[in-house]
């Protein structure tokens, strides 16, 4: 009898369902190996011919094409074809007809546990000819392994690697594969050999190759102490020879570890981290994470601030704010994602500003937008938002400098026109001026409201006639704006510190005293 792994497919719609059978067995430890997946029969239909699986563990509720349609069309085609049923305590009466199309069995959802699991398995494995379960030692080890770095396993068995692992210094190297070549399966495959490569020609070093998540490629190396000096170096060298520059990589190698126990916490604390920071490591090919300095925490942005500076439209300061953060937050090598995306928003932020302006700002915004998605490093990144930086400030002053002389004109009109009935809406209109920062320019750069300075201006304007004219105080409140006599005398006593009669009277008596006093010195 011929000796091959048992090939499963597994066809269902719920991801998590997916992922707890693919975790729920040591699959290859047990000889069977997980060869696809499918979320619909018709998709299944598709991958059979392609991945000629053995056995199929299949759902009955699925869209498109459903578990029992699926099995009769499965058995009319492939009857060597073994089919697990995968239900519901509802759905049985489906299962029956999955059975009478010649199933093999099925298992309740609910109660779905890896003992049953296996056990439904190897009844199917012994209705396929020919075939018997092989157990591979290497893809056993892998899965212990993996399991335990993903938290499916809260314990690893030291004693089932001793063989596997005879020395007592480990460390990792890997690789993001998916971030260095995406879907390149050319690139991929030759990274893969050429480390390879070096495991080779190094004999005295043990190791174990696995690949997480479809992503993650890495090695946990064994070796004896008296080789920790040189390990690295050999490494380094390796990849700068064979496959650096050719490609653009980031290989990540830890600290050494005395216990394969703590590969978990290795590989969280200095190996995860590290893999997306090729946007910090323009030149570097291997980036030994023994040797970098722990980072400060990184304050948060203090976006209140800056949320201040856009409304009252101190534009340069909310710019200089993003300046100073970045290079701030490149510093401390920051998530090379979240930093792109906080600055995105923040210049989102600035530039639909602008529209006060009326300055076109889709275009400008999908231009800065581009440019910091494609700044592949940190350095790049850095002169990108410099570049953009300057070209804001430069758009900001020419606009600023057209809306001080726009507020210019504004205020000599409220200087002209104080004796007419007055209100900031009205003004803002007319002008076609922002309501909101007309009203925050008059708080800020004239440090009172618009309504304190109309009646400033109206009680110095006033003032002047009742030093110079004769007329009621009732005329004079009527002059300067005021239709309500008695709220000009509240506004007038409140600036001035007197009523209008007493203020005209001090000033008659000091015009007096001023003319005696000429009269004397003549």
């Amino acid at each position: 009898m011929s000796k091959n792994y048992c090939k499963v497919l597994i066809v269902e719609d719920e991801f998590i369902m997916r992922q707890g059978m693919k975790h729920m067995l040591e699959w290859e430890k047990e000889g069977f190996t997980i060869v696809g997946e499918a979320t619909n029969g018709q998709e299944a239909l598709d991958l059979i011919e392609k991945l000629k699986p053995n056995i199929i563990i299949s759902d009955i509720v699925m869209p498109i094409l459903n578990g029992v349609d699926f099995s009769k069309v499965v058995q009319k085609r492939y009857p060597d074809l073994q089919i697990i049923i995968l239900s519901s305590y509802d759905n049985f009466e489906y299962v029956k007809d999955t059975l009478l199309s010649g199933a093999v069995d099925y298992i309740l959802k609910p109660t779905l546990n890896p003992e049953q699991l296996l056990v439904t398995l190897k009844k199917a494995v012994d209705r396929i000819p020919g075939l018997e379960l092989v157990k591979n030692e290497d893809i056993y080890y892998n899965n212990l392994i993996e399991r335990y770095l993903l938290g499916f396993d809260s314990n690893l068995d030291v004693n089932k690697f001793l063989n596997l692992f005879p020395d007592t210094c480990f460390r990792i190297l890997g690789i993001n594969l998916k971030q260095s070549f995406g879907k390149n399966k050319e690139s991929i495959k030759r990274i893969k050999r050429k480390v390879e490569e070096f495991f080779i020609l190094n004999k005295n070093y043990s190791y174990l190759k696995l690949i997480i998540n479809d992503e993650i490629f890495l090695y946990i190396i064994n070796y004896k102490v008296s080789n920790d000096k040189e390990i690295v170096d050999k490494i380094k060298t390796h990849i700068e020879r064979n496959i650096f520059p050719q490609e653009n990589i980031l290989f990540i190698i830890t600290p050494k570890f005395d216990n394969i126990c703590k590969v978990k916490d290795i590989y969280n604390e200095k190996f995860i981290p590290y893999l997306a920071q090729k946007f910090y490591y323009k030149s570097d090919f291997l980036l030994n994470t023994e040797c970098i300095e722990i980072r400060s925490k990184i304050e948060k942005f203090d976006s209140n601030k800056y949320s201040n500076y856009i409304k009252s439209k101190e534009f340069n300061s909310a710019i200089n704010m993003i300046k100073e953060y970045v290079d701030y937050a490149i510093n401390l090598m920051m998530d090379e994602y979240k930093l792109k995306n906080l600055v995105k928003n923040l210049l989102y932020n600035i530039v639909v500003s602008l529209e006060s302006y009326d300055i076109e700002t889709d275009e400008l915004r999908q231009l800065y937008f581009k440019k910091i998605d494609n700044a592949a490093y940190s350095q790049d990144f850095a002169e990108e938002i410099n570049h953009i930086i300057s070209e804001l400030k430069n758009i900001i002053s020419k606009n600023v400098n057209m809306e001080e002389q726009r507020i210019k004109e504004i205020l000599e009109y409220i200087n002209e026109h104080y004796d007419k009935p007055l209100e900031l809406s009205d003004i803002s209109k007319a002008f076609n001026f922002n309501y909101y920062y007309l009203s925050f320019y008059f708080n800020n750069h004239c440090k009172e409201g618009f309504s304190e300075y109309l009646n400033r201006i109206r009680v110095e304007k006033a003032c002047e006639l009742l030093k110079e004219n004769k007329a009621y105080v009732s005329e004079i409140s009527s002059i300067v704006g005021y239709s309500d006599h008695s709220y000009f005398c509240r506004v007038f006593k409140k600036i001035v510190g007197y009523t209008p009669s007493n203020y005209r009277r001090l000033n008659q008596i000091k015009g007096v005293l001023i003319n005696e006093k000429e009269s004397e010195n003549k």
